[in-house]
């Protein structure tokens, strides 16, 4: 039997699954764990060779199903890694005692992985987004876990979790939660998906993250317009009540100690003591090494060379103007590029021909770049340009698999552009 004629090879869990690990782990280097091992202290560098490894691998045994022929996804992919590759090139002009190497290092990580999923988007996107969704579901109630016994905390009692901060486990908890809505409307609206909403929702306000549940406001307010129609039907009165007397149950075992933790770090920080986290002076110093190199910038680190704020101020916690101040308006307008030619990637599919996991993906990524408008280097976006990957690529698909796309696509729909 020819191959043509056979069930066409997709991408395996193991595969799928290695190139997830490889995204959450961030920065995560064996030195948390009290080891320090010259280059392969950093755990991306084996991570990222398996996965590459493993595509390979994959790709030849599926032959041209894998193959990438797809122009969509060179409109997608080019512009976000001509970004990266000017952050790369700016390392040339950047000021004496910028510390470049991590930063490159996370540049050229970020492109490996962008490029991977990208193929493997090519390759049988809503697979790689239904399998990812999952991870990120799994992962969500592993997180809240390991925080709510206890372990992982800061100092001043906020969530976190296996070496992250407060703003990784907030980040963690949300895209839980988008995960859950995910599967409840995949699967008409079985209440069973929605179980973990309630913990998720406790661990983002537990993580106390001012920026993360700013995120979660814009990104729900993006997708309220979508959501409209199930929100007018009984079937969201079912949802909503089941939600709530979940969150009760939970709230009533863990709620003192999350309440005491958000009046002090909301109420009595933010309102009361007017204390962001110096954010406030990373902006203006931010805005400052702008006007200062308004054409090319400072070159990657150069805002920290700059500034000289100290160890724990690297950078400026937030995307846009961190390409403004280090790459200067060139550096702007090609992140500009990039956003604009993803959305109007997605947009060339007709709204009706959306699957469920390209809208999903979509309101994910929105959430990561409202979270990456208050705390993060260029690294911590790299979830917001692979979900707007998976979102923007339409490869071609099969009669079955569009029958499979369109099951449970009552929510999320209706949406004109990413933008909803």
């Amino acid at each position: 039997m020819h191959r043509s004629d056979q069930a066409p090879v997709r991408p395996t869990l193991l595969l799928i699954g290695a190139a997830f690990v490889a995204t959450l782990a961030g920065h995560f280097t064996l030195e948390r764990i009290g080891l320090s091992i010259p280059v392969l202290n950093d755990v991306r560098v084996l991570l990222f060779t398996a996965v590459v490894l493993a595509f390979l691998l994959e790709q030849h045994h599926a032959g041209e199903a894998a193959r990438w022929h797809n122009r969509s996804a060179s409109r997608a992919l080019y512009p976000v890694l001509l970004l990266l590759g000017y952050q790369i090139l700016s390392a040339s002009w950047a000021p004496r005692g910028a510390i470049i190497n991590d930063v490159l290092s996370d540049l050229v990580a970020m492109g490996v992985l962008l490029i991977v999923y990208t193929n493997l988007a090519v390759w049988d996107r809503d697979r790689v987004v239904r399998i990812t969704f999952t991870l990120l579901y799994l992962a969500g109630w592993l997180y809240f876990l390991y925080a709510a016994s206890g372990r992982g905390h800061t100092a001043s009692g906020r969530w976190a979790a296996f070496g992250g901060g407060p703003n990784v486990f907030v980040r963690v908890m949300v895209l839980g939660i988008f995960a859950a809505a995910y599967f409840y409307f995949r699967h008409n609206g079985k209440l069973i998906w929605l179980v973990g909403v309630p913990p998720f929702l406790v661990g983002a306000l537990a993580s106390g993250s001012r920026g993360g549940l700013a995120a979660l406001g814009i990104a729900t307010g993006i997708a309220l317009r979508s959501l409209w129609p199930t929100i007018r039907s009984m079937r969201f009165v079912k949802a909503f009540t089941a939600l709530a007397v979940l969150l009760a149950v939970l709230w009533s075992i863990i709620g003192e100690m999350v309440t005491d933790l958000l009046n002090n770090r909301l109420v009595a920080t933010t309102l009361q003591n007017r204390y962001a986290s110096d954010r406030d002076v990373l902006y203006e110093k931010g805005v400052e090494v702008f006007f200062e190199r308004p054409v090319l910038g400072s070159g990657v680190h150069g805002f920290y060379a700059i500034t000289n704020l100290g160890p724990g101020e690297r950078y400026v916690h937030n995307l846009p103007l961190a390409v403004a101040a280090e790459g200067g308006a060139v550096g702007l307008i090609i992140l500009l590029l990039a956003f604009w030619s993803l959305r109007t990637e997605y947009a060339r599919l007709p709204v009706r021909e959306r699957s469920l996991e390209s809208r999903a993906a979509a309101y994910a990524g929105f959430f990561v770049l409202g979270a990456s408008l208050f705390s993060g280097d260029y690294y911590d976006t790299r979830l917001m340009w692979i979900l707007w990957l998976l979102a923007a690529i339409h490869p071609a698909v099969t009669a079955a698999q569009q029958a499979s796309n369109n099951t449970g696509t009552e929510g999320f729909s209706g949406s004109r552009g990413m933008v909803g």
